[in-house]
């Protein structure tokens, strides 16, 4: 009887490990999704609807790898569990998973927290790890517990410094979005937690009328409201993200078109000789930036002439840089200074979009220009060293914002996390550096470095 409860003792564990490599499985589309290809969760999320959505999945992955951690063939708990909970901080930092709202926003402070990738691979490899070190006995049962930590934050810092992620669109990976998808196959209406904890706070508050209840009830429906419809919005930017995606694949064709006609010849110039380094003109330069932007055909501005982008100027925009950032090498100057030499625009994309800050700055400059855009290069200063970045000019007032708005729409990302700077004059300008809308730099000190014609 004893070697018969044994046995089935151990296939009821093995039911659980099998349950946990499944888990691990369901997680490799998300992963392959953050590395850019897209077709294995797009697969899952046309088959199966919202369960099988990349939150989803992570929510799965969640649940049966604490049940092979409670129920598996575990020699070593407390590395399981360290394991998970350093995932789930990681995962928390990708998804908005519910009740950790405030260890999200802890943790978007961290530069290394900035993409989605380095913190979910960091997450996945705290989850493996612990459940490696569950499975033997050791004589350092300290070490064991606390390895999962060092080995998230190893593979967070390498692959934050790396950045090999291309950009997503943060709805992606919405946990809010997939449970109202999957209440909604369910037939049923999915509720907010905390909407509900905040209306449950109203009715049970004894110190307030039963006008005043009303009052408040009909506010939080009015943002609830307004949540619902910002999140519409946010899943149409995605789909536009997507779309861009699509199209910037296609555009970098014109690249490997233009390549061997290019002369790399060209002398360097002094760092800073930004006249004679932006060529909007150079028949080269302006055939590679029209060649990009020809997939998001429409005039750049309107009225012509004006400078002030229309959402066809900012989409071509968005495809010059995205093509330029997604190919760019960088190799440092000959010299010593960030600002001993700059390669003129013709002559970067001739060696193939290589080189440091100034020249990224450069040949982005000039390609936003080739297609009607008025550009600027500044410099920024902290600690560290020096910097350099173009920004392309969105107008004043009223129509910056509506630049704003459509560049969000167009992005996936919140107005106010694109970075824009704005001046003494009423002007916006829209940051081009290695990502479009992001500065890579905490500059103490600002400078302009070159303005076109205005």
């Amino acid at each position: 009887m004893e070697a018969e409860n044994r046995r089935a003792s151990t296939k009821f564990s093995a039911f659980f490990d099998l349950l946990g490599l499944v888990g691990f499985a369901l997680a490799a589309p998300t992963a392959l999704l953050l590395c850019g290809i897209r077709g294995p969760a797009s697969f899952l999320e046309k088959s199966l609807g919202a369960f099988g959505s990349p939150p989803a999945l992570l929510l799965a992955f969640l649940a049966l790898a604490f049940l092979r951690a409670v129920f598996g063939t575990c020699r070593r708990a407390l590395p399981v569990l360290s394991g998970l909970l350093v995932g789930l901080a990681c995962f928390a930092a990708v998804f908005d998973l519910p009740r950790l709202g405030a260890l999200r926003a802890a943790l978007s402070r961290f530069p290394a927290f900035a993409h989605a990738g380095p913190a979910f691979f960091a997450g996945l490899a705290a989850t493996a790890l612990g459940s490696i070190l569950g499975q033997f006995e050791g004589k350092r049962p300290l070490r064991a517990f606390l390895a999962p930590l060092p080995a998230a934050l190893a593979v967070l810092v390498v692959l934050a410094g790396l950045k090999p992620f291309p950009p997503l669109a943060p709805a992606a990976l919405s946990v809010e979005s997939a449970l109202r998808g999957i209440s909604a196959t369910l037939g049923y209406r999915y509720r907010n937690p905390e909407v509900e904890r905040e209306v449950r706070k109203v009715l049970e508050d004894q110190a307030k009328s039963v006008a005043e209840k009303e009052k408040t009830i009909a506010e939080l429906t009015a943002r609830l409201k307004k949540a619902e419809e910002d999140r519409l919005a946010l899943e149409k930017a995605a789909g536009d993200a997507r779309r861009l995606g699509k199209e910037l694949e296609a555009a970098k064709a014109a690249l490997a078109d233009l390549r061997s006609k290019a002369e790399s010849s060209a002398p360097m110039l002094e760092g800073g000789d930004y006249d004679g380094a932006v060529q909007p003109t150079d028949p080269l330069v302006r055939d590679f930036a029209v060649g990009v932007a020809k997939s998001a055909p429409g005039a750049f501005d309107r009225p012509q002439g004006s400078r002030r982008p229309t959402a066809e100027g900012l989409r071509q925009v968005a495809l010059v840089h995205g093509a330029l950032s997604s190919s760019w090498a960088y190799v440092s100057d000959p010299g010593v200074k960030w600002t001993d030499y700059v390669s003129p625009a013709r002559r970067t994309i001739a060696l193939g979009l290589a080189g440091d800050c100034d020249d990224f700055a450069v040949v982005v400059a000039s390609c936003a220009a080739a297609i009607g855009g008025r550009v600027r290069i500044m410099h920024g200063y902290d600690s560290k060293g020096g910097h350099a970045w173009a920004e392309l000019w969105l107008g004043r007032g009223t129509d910056a914002a509506a630049a704003l708005a459509e560049l969000s729409r167009l992005l996936g990302r919140p107005a106010a996390a694109i970075a824009v700077d704005r001046d003494g004059r009423g002007d916006s300008w829209l940051v081009l550096d290695w990502r479009l809308g992001e500065l890579s730099i905490n500059a103490s000190r600002l400078e302009i470095g070159w303005t076109g014609e205005s």
